[in-house]
Formats: structure tokens, C-alpha cells, sequence
């Protein structure tokens, strides 16, 4: 399907003294020192705006963004080397090292699209093709998904659809001052009428044999949509790279999910948990290690 921008991508191009603002941010290091930098760069370049904004994040990537309201956007509009650095430099490692064709992603509560936009652009730099399903309920958010999918001329699909443990239908609410916390909860006036499927299910709706990377970040509802993806999906199917919001208690369910189907903690970041799947013996090992 191809997708469109409307009105066309520029005519919400910063002015050069915010842009020479934004730019600033770029150059200060993940410490608490460079972060307090870029959130000052980020004010300067902002100064009260709201957006929407035309920016280049990177070499390959661009996008719309709404920073006002939307933590990730913020974060990409301005300092995005700081933003979930690891995680994407852990995709950008697979992409590079991979052999099968093509790269099979799985972005599960894509929001935006960043995760998405990434893998394109790494794909893109290690001349490799790449399949990439963005996995997201809301209308507007889709929408901005949309857009950016098409400024960038990304092979991105979308899969307009909550996920969780069982299809059907739910409501999406919350989200008023981060739109990435949107959930599924109780229907309410200001609730948003949404599709809910299972990852099982979108993956023989999509003929998909395999999944060489997956994100998921959907707001409490991570564990039942793994859960379900464990007990019903194919292990063909289980991702050699993982990347899940865990929070940052030391213990969580959805890692000890994911270390009883073979898979080992890599890294943890402030808020996300890179998992690699391992043999069963490895895994078994990891597991002990861990919790000596």
C-alpha cells in the first residue's frame, strides 16, 4: 500500500535560528550533564511551538513530528542519539550479520514508526531487503504513521490492530499527555473503538515463516500478547532478536516469560530489555548465571 503526506513534507520546516537549535542538541553525549544540554537546545528550538515539524532525524530518516505531545517524538525532534541508543544499535548489528532475505521486523505498538524508520534506514546502508510491519490500533497515530512512512519512501506496512491475548474488539484510552501510552482500557466518552488481534494470528494473516527482530511496547499488555505468541505461534516464528518495554524493577514477568522459551538477557536499559534467542542448553545456563 502506498501511503501519503499531506500537506507535502517542508512546509513545517523550522526556521534557521531553530534549527541551528535543534542541531546543537545533536552534538551533547548521553550524561547528565549533555542530557540537561539538549533539553535546553530542545527549548530554544521549540520556544513554545507545538508543531507539527519537518526535521531530518538522521542521514535517511525524516519525519513529522508532534513533540508537544508524544515523549518519543520529543526525543527524536531533538538529542535522538540518546534515544534508546543500545536497543537500535542491537537491531543495526543484526541487520548487518544477518544472512536470510529478507529481514523480517515486527514493530508491536509502533507509535510513530521510529523503530520502523531505523530498520529501513540500517537496511537500507547494509544493502540488505527488509520486511517491516508496524502494528499499531490508533486512527490519528496511525495517521502520523503514515506520513512517516511516506516522506522516507519506506517499505513499511501497517497493521491497523491492538494486541493482545485474544481477537476481538477494545478501546483505546489514555494517551492525553504522552500519545505513546494510549492502551486498551474500559470504553469511556473518550475512548477510541479498536480492532484486537493476536500476534499468532497477524503473522498467518501476513503468510510470515519466520521473525528475524521483534519490538514490543504496548502498555500492559506485553505479557498476554507474548504469552499467546508462545503458547500458539510456530517457534519458526520466535525472533532471534527481542526488544521489550520491562520497566525498571529488577524482576519481571515478561523476562522470565521469555528465558522459559529460550531466550537470554543481553542487555537492560533504562526502561527496555535486549533478549537474543539461544539454544535451550544455553538458555538454561544464562538462567542459572542469573539468578545465582
Amino acid at each position: 500500500m502506498t501511503y501519503h503526506i499531506t500537506p507535502p513534507f517542508g512546509t513545517y520546516a523550522l526556521p534557521p535560528a531553530r534549527e541551528a537549535w535543534r542541531k546543537k542538541a545533536d552534538g551533547y553525549g548521553d550524561t547528565r550533564i549533555g542530557r540537561a544540554l539538549i533539553s535546553r537546545a530542545r527549548k530554544k528550538a521549540l520556544a513554545g511551538e507545538t508543531g507539527p515539524f519537518d526535521i531530518q532525524i538522521e542521514d535517511g530518516i525524516s519525519a513529522r513530528l508532534y513533540p508537544s505531545g508524544n515523549r518519543c517524538e520529543k526525543r527524536a525532534f531533538a538529542g535522538v542519539q540518546v534515544w534508546d541508543l543500545n536497543e537500535r544499535l542491537a537491531l543495526k548489528s543484526e541487520i548487518e550479520n544477518h544472512s536470510d532475505v529478507p529481514f523480517v521486523f515486527l514493530d508491536v505498538g509502533a507509535n510513530v514508526g521510529l523503530y520502523s524508520l531505523y530498520v529501513n534506514a540500517y537496511a537500507a546502508q547494509a544493502n540488505r531487503a527488509a520486511q517491516i510491519i508496524a502494528i499499531e490500533p490508533g486512527v490519528q497515530t496511525c495517521a502520523r504513521l503514515e506520513a512517516n512512512i511516506a516522506v522516507n519512501d519506506a517499505n513499511i506496512q501497517i497493521i491497523r490492530a491492538a494486541v493482545s491475548d485474544a481477537p476481538g474488539t477494545g478501546y483505546l484510552g489514555g494517551g492525553d499527555v504522552n500519545r505513546g501510552e494510549a492502551k486498551l482500557s474500559a470504553q469511556s466518552d473518550t475512548t477510541e473503538t479498536v480492532v484486537v488481534d493476536t500476534l499468532p494470528r497477524i503473522a498467518r494473516t501476513l503468510g510470515l515463516t519466520r521473525l528475524d527482530a521483534m519490538k514490543v511496547d504496548i502498555e500492559g499488555h506485553d505479557l498476554k500478547a507474548l504469552t499467546t505468541f508462545f503458547e500458539d505461534a510456530s517457534s519458526k516464528l520466535h525472533p532471534k532478536l527481542l526488544i521489550l518495554e520491562t520497566g525498571r524493577a529488577a524482576n519481571s514477568p515478561l523476562i522470565e516469560l521469555c528465558e522459559a522459551n529460550d531466550y537470554v538477557v543481553t542487555e537492560r536499559t533504562k526502561m527496555n530489555t535486549i533478549l537474543k534467542k539461544a539454544s535451550p542448553k544455553e538458555a538454561l545456563e544464562a538462567v542459572e548465571k542469573n539468578h545465582v
